[in-house]
């Protein structure tokens, strides 16, 4: 009979790897599950843990199987784990076969589904998994691996489908109340391999959120309560992962954090894990940047936050929308659009970067509220808008049958981008997908409103995003223009024809993405050759990230032509064209060409141009006092160069994600983009003319 001690587990967080790394972050999550189930039971094995699907491959065609593999179970990777899952139920009978994770529905019937339609699961571990997992393989040891006797005893938040069909639900066990009674996996060595400058570190300093929004998995009652890890702890994690980042910088790692809290810097405590962050920062020049989601309220203490880590997070002012029946729907009512707005201007202040979130197709949501949001935020002085499409996502009440009916949501299905691959186990083919489920429209929004609104989203990723033509946003906040008459005259305005290709494409794709029919989108890409299509980048890739990475890219020319010609068309609007105006644009836009050309190929190739105004002085001053201050004594010419570390920096990238247009859209989807470009160099006063 097996003992507790000797029972051998595999735990995995998948991530596809064949056309690029899929989910980038450490499995932190399943190592904080090992190491509890360690220290609990005692085991003398250690529990093995995967993120690389080769690995897990390895490790069950060489040596004595498992008697357990968990998985788990997100959106991103809810298809791999389970391909790989009915493979080892095929093939390794003996062993159980236990998931878990927020991608999982709330309602008891579609739980019930989710499970039936998965037979290979033999244990689903619900919401929070360190003691229900220790407890679960205890009893399994304890009934000699008799799943079905375990099964029939309704463990705490453990659910199962007995051989007679019976479904199994254990009452809910509850969230733990003490975070300190969790060991840490990095503090114990668990995600040293995993340390391996292609990864990247996670912190999380507490867990829950005190908001309801629909649409959401936090937003269920069960995560309201906030719980909080203690400062000493996230000091020991903090500087053993900056150890060990700093030592993978030499050989060209990845130096950045994700911080995995719901609404960091809300709380009086982030403000402690922000300054241990900050003396990290100096002490071993990490991290760089610093992946998050900031908090909603508590405005001054956000920003005091992003002050002690000089600048290496982004503000989210993640306002989803601003309409007041689209958020009475999705129950935002206890944040502060308010405080949410100010921080923008706040952190323009301090040198910091904001950023606002916007869903397409909430319930309620029309073209017009939509576009009224995001010239809100314009105004509002946001620098960046990121802008998505509905997801629906178990475990969120916006995914249930009644939302769906009661606001007339077109629900379609697509391939989640790199979200997909093949591999060979124990014999077997195996080929997987993330299929996700998005809203596309409903009672108040159409469909072909849904794609005018996404068009808009390109033209503000390309054009207004990071920076790339900050003079012209300047241009027109000196003039008193609101910035959203430019970006609207740029979604209307026809590009020129390269540029137009690229639009084209986008709006094609974004309808041939979709599937009305999940169960049809599956049995496509299960078709001999489908998946070798999506690895090739010739389906399933991020529409918004790859036509920006291909119009920055291939187009620089044909971008900064159709920016002048808006402006020049906003500029006369305003009766604001004067030969000043106009001579001060056109030098803004050779520099912004300039600084965004060959960024990801023939870099040592530094463009240069001549300039009549000192255009990099503009960039510097926060706003324009007035044209005529920045006229250079005479014509200088210019060269765009990039340092040292930019190089590196972009090697690296590369090295990671690929330079095609999907591989430099993960870049430009993960990166301070406005990092990378080049930096104008004095040349000289042009050259007399000879007479």
């Amino acid at each position: 009979m097996t003992t507790v001690e000797d029972t051998r587990i595999y735990l995995a967080d998948l991530a596809y790897t064949q056309q690029s790394l899929s989910s980038d972050s450490m499995p932190s999550a399943i190592g904080g599950i090992a190491v509890f189930a360690e220290d609990a039971l005692g085991l003398s094995h250690g529990v093995r843990l995967f993120k690389y699907p080769e690995k897990l491959i390895e490790a069950l065609e060489s040596g004595e199987p498992p008697r357990i593999v968990g998985f788990s179970n997100y959106v991103w990777n809810s298809g791999l784990g389970y391909a790989f899952a009915e493979i080892i139920r095929k093939k390794l009978p003996g062993t159980v076969i236990v998931c878990g994770g927020p991608n999982y529905p709330i309602l008891r019937d579609e739980q019930e589904a989710f499970l039936r339609a998965r037979p290979a699961i033999d244990f689903y571990v619900w919401h929070e998994g360190e003691q229900a997992f220790a407890d679960l393989v205890t009893a399994l040891v304890e009934a000699d691996f008799d799943v079905e006797a375990v099964k029939r005893r309704h463990m705490p938040s453990v659910h199962a489908i007995a051989d007679d069909g019976t479904a199994m639900f254990g009452d809910e066990a509850g969230r733990l109340r003490d975070l300190s009674m969790l060991p840490s996996p990095y503090l114990a060595g668990k995600m040293d391999e995993f340390l391996d400058g292609r990864l990247m570190p996670i912190l999380q300093t507490n867990r829950g959120c005190p908001f309801s929004c629909t649409y959401c998995v936090e937003g269920e009652g069960h995560y309201n309560k906030v719980r909080h890890k203690e400062t000493s702890r996230i000091a020991e994690e903090v500087e053993y992962m900056a150890t060990r980042m700093a030592e993978l910088r030499e050989e060209g790692g990845r130096q950045d954090l994700f911080i995995a809290d719901s609404n960091f810097g809300m709380f009086k405590q982030d403000l402690e894990t922000c300054r241990i962050i900050g003396e990290m920062q100096d002490k071993y020049q990490w991290p760089e940047y610093i992946s998050v989601a900031t908090g909603k309220n508590q405005k001054e203490r956000v920003l005091e936050a992003a002050k002690l880590v000089k600048g290496a997070l982004r503000l989210a002012g993640s306002v989803q929308s601003l309409d007041e029946g689209v958020l009475k729907n999705i129950r935002r009512d206890n944040i502060s659009f308010e405080q949410m707005i100010d921080l923008a201007l706040k952190a323009t202040d301090l040198g910091a970067n904001s950023y606002s979130e916007v869903i397409l197709a909430l319930p309620g949501d029309t073209l017009p509220a939509h576009f009224d949001t995001i010239r809100q935020l314009m105004d509002a002085g946001f620098p960046s808008i990121s802008l998505h499409t509905l997801m629906l996502l178990n475990g969120s009440d916006m995914a249930t049958p009644d939302s769906k009916e009661r606001f007339g949501m077109d629900v379609r299905y697509r391939v989640l981008p790199q979200g997909f691959g093949h591999y060979r186990l124990l014999g077997e083919d195996l080929v997987a997908a993330e299929i996700e489920q998005v809203c596309v429209g409903n009672n108040t929004l159409s469909f072909e409103d849904y794609v005018a609104c996404r068009r808009l989203h390109l033209v503000i990723h390309i054009f207004y995003n990071d920076s790339v033509f900050a003079t012209l946003l300047k241009i027109l906040r000196h003039l008193g223009i609101p910035l959203f008459n430019w970006v609207e005259t740029l979604h209307r305005l026809t590009p020129p024809e390269g540029l137009a290709d690229v639009f084209r494409s986008f709006e094609e794709a974004t309808s041939d993405e979709l599937w009305p029919d999940r169960q049809a989108l599956a049995d496509r890409v299960a078709e001999p050759g489908t998946v070798e299509r999506y690895l090739k980048g010739e389906l399933g890739y991020n529409l918004i990230f790859v036509h920006k990475a291909l119009a920055l890219t291939r187009h620089g020319d044909d971008l900064a032509t159709l920016a002048g010609a808006a402006m020049r068309e906003v500029l006369t609007k305003h009766k604001q064209d004067t030969p000043e105006v106009l001579a001060f644009l056109d030098d803004a836009l050779d520099y912004h060409r300039m600084r965004i050309a060959n960024l990801f190929d023939e870099i040592d190739t530094a463009p240069e141009g001549l300039f009549t105004y000192d255009i990099a002085a503009v960039m510097d001053d926060s706003e324009i006092s007035s044209f005529g201050r920045y006229l250079l004594p005479q014509p200088t010419a210019m060269r765009f160069e990039l340092d040292e570390r930019q190089k590196d920096n972009i090697r690296t990238y590369v090295e990671l994600f690929g330079k095609t247009p999907i591989g430099i859209g993960r870049i430009l989807s993960k990166f301070h983009f406005r990092r990378l470009c080049r930096a104008p160099v004095l040349v000289g006063p042009a050259e007399p003319q000879a007479s």
